[in-house]
């Protein structure tokens, strides 16, 4: 077990947002929310336990966000958080009746905000860090993913179910969908009829589920790279050097956004990112919130989800989501390789991408790192 403070929980964030691969939630996000909660009073301080830490018959839930992200920092609007503990409580009082104990929380995916959100759960638990929920170093992903349905958790057997859904107002909401996909519609549901903003929390498992599963360490995978940003930016050393310390990465391309075409649908963002290279050529990023698709200028399909296609601002080294992403912008695009559990071949879990991919106009195959 070791403590995270404030400089910890900024460096997860830089690294998570990476990991996102464009979806996720905002650095911006995350550092807008942890600046909320100090400038509230709470003190920065909360546990994180590596899985080998707790009891072969202890449970850890998953706990989010769902939403706008226009919604969650809307300055008319208290900061989110009690929609998160509410969504928490809804699924441990269900999870209770099932005769089970949640005592530990894990994040749902990696990104600015997501990633976040169990850290902010377990500093609103308790004023006295002391008796704060612990945080484990664990990720259902290890990545961004657009819905339930894309996830490890399902394809390991775990359907979301109980569901903890929470309001800002203190509406705790507990419902048993049957499958990923009516969870997903429930929960979407819910969060439009609260102004696009919502808690949820599922996904209880023990540890040898976990172990199993999901993508242990990716906490401290996700600090370890956001030293390699922060170390970049004092030392004004190169970025991908920085990175290849730290995790398996390679730089597709450097260049500038010449064009953002972008649509909303179904409260997801569609569009294509065209990136004029710094080689003269042209490269195209085609995304469903989170990068699905990394293409060339003759339509050479380059690499696919689940890998990561992740985006960097060169002029001030910060990772970005699809959210942040601006014509003329000066970005690093690099590539990385999924955890391993999603290309097992027992599970399959690779193939919940393909409709995704196919939407986007993917021909063929998946493409891996």
């Amino acid at each position: 077990m070791r403590k995270l403070y404030k400089q910890d929980i900024i460096e997860i964030l830089y690294g998570a947002t990476l990991l996102g691969a464009g979806g996720g939630g905002s650095l911006s996000q995350g550092l807008s929310m942890l600046k909320g909660l100090e400038d509230s009073g709470e003190k920065i301080e909360l546990d994180l336990l590596e899985l080998n830490e707790i009891k072969d018959n202890e449970y850890a839930a998953m706990v989010a966000g769902l939403g706008s992200p226009v919604a969650m920092l809307d300055p008319n609007q208290p900061m989110f958080g009690p929609d998160a503990v509410n969504a928490y409580r809804a699924f441990q009082k269900a999870f209770i009746a099932e005769g089970k104990e949640c005592k530990y929380l894990y994040s749902g995916e990696m990104g600015g905000f997501n990633t976040f959100t169990p850290m902010l759960v377990a500093i609103l638990s308790d004023k006295d860090p002391a008796k704060r929920i612990k945080f484990l170093d664990v990720d259902s992903n290890g990545r961004a993913v657009p819905e339930l349905n894309t996830t490890l958790n399902v394809y390991y057997g775990h359907p979301p179910k109980p569901m903890g859904l929470g309001s800002l107002h203190g509406d705790e909401i507990a419902v048993y969908p049957i499958t990923d996909h009516s969870g997903e519609q429930i929960a979407r549901q819910l969060c439009m009829l609260y102004n696009m903003r919502i808690g949820f929390a599922t996904w209880g498992m023990n540890k040898a589920e976990m172990a199993e599963a999901l993508d242990v360490g990716c906490v401290t995978m996700a600090q370890n790279i956001g030293k390699a940003f922060l170390a970049a930016k004092n030392k004004g050393a190169d970025l991908m050097t920085e990175l290849k310390k730290v995790m398996e990465v390679r730089e597709f391309c450097r260049g500038t956004i010449e064009k953002l075409d972008i649509k909303a649908e179904g409260g997801f963002d569609f569009g294509t990112t065209v990136v004029k290279g710094e080689d003269g050529h042209k490269y195209f990023i085609d995304f469903k919130n989170e990068n699905l698709i990394l293409r060339d200028e003759n339509g050479k399909t380059c690499l696919t989800a689940p890998e990561g296609i992740g985006l960097v601002d060169l002029d001030t080294l910060t990772p970005l989501t699809n959210a942040d992403t601006k014509e003329g912008m000066h970005l690093l695009v690099t590539m990385a390789p999924a955890h391993p559990n999603w290309w097992d071949e027992k599970h399959k879990a690779y193939t919940c991408w393909l409709p995704e991919l196919e939407r986007v106009g993917m021909k063929g195959k998946q493409v891996r790192y």
